[in-house]
């Protein structure tokens, strides 16, 4: 009645659950103590893991700012009338910026005292590529300033191929 292939005697060296449904036989093979024996013989590698994870887990948690989909982005800013506060060079500002944005610069103090006149409007902070206003965001949580970050920047923008205006 059993397979060929899975003796008895395998189903019960693996520890293994022997389940009759619908008069199909279904096998189950409990692979925990493998894992677990991995995990065991395997320490030097599995602690530097768990010590990796929590600390990208802790890095999400510190950052205060939300990465924003440029398409999630177009909505907030239609709907809740969102500022968007550009944070690139006035050269790359120059080229192209995202229609209604404030250009502030790399400047904390600056991009503050844009986003106390905000009036309680969501904030999009935009750079090229999505790093440098992260790293503001960052800084602006210290300061208890929540704020989206557009993921990706403009980079990411114009690869979505939404408008930007001289």
């Amino acid at each position: 009645s059993l397979c060929p292939c899975l003796t008895r005697t395998k189903l019960d060296k693996f520890s293994s659950i022997f389940i009759v449904s619908n008069q199909f036989y279904v096998y189950h093979i409990a692979l925990m103590p493998y894992f677990i024996e991995f995990l065991i013989d395997n320490w030097f590698i599995v602690i530097p893991l768990i010590f990796s994870l929590f600390a990208l887990y802790l890095l999400d948690r510190i950052s205060k700012a939300i990465n924003l989909e440029p398409h999630k982005g177009v909505v907030l800013i239609n709907k809740k009338n969102a500022l968007v506060i550009d944070i690139r060079s006035q050269k790359e500002f120059d080229e192209g910026k995202i229609s209604q944005a404030r250009h502030v610069g790399p400047d904390l103090e600056v991009c503050k005292k844009e986003i106390a006149k905000a009036d309680g409007k969501p904030v999009i902070l935009v750079c090229q590529n999505g790093t440098n206003s992260s790293r503001m965001a960052s800084d602006l949580k210290k300061e208890e300033i929540s704020v989206f970050v557009l993921k990706g920047g403009i980079n990411n923008w114009v690869s979505e191929k939404l408008p930007l205006v001289n």
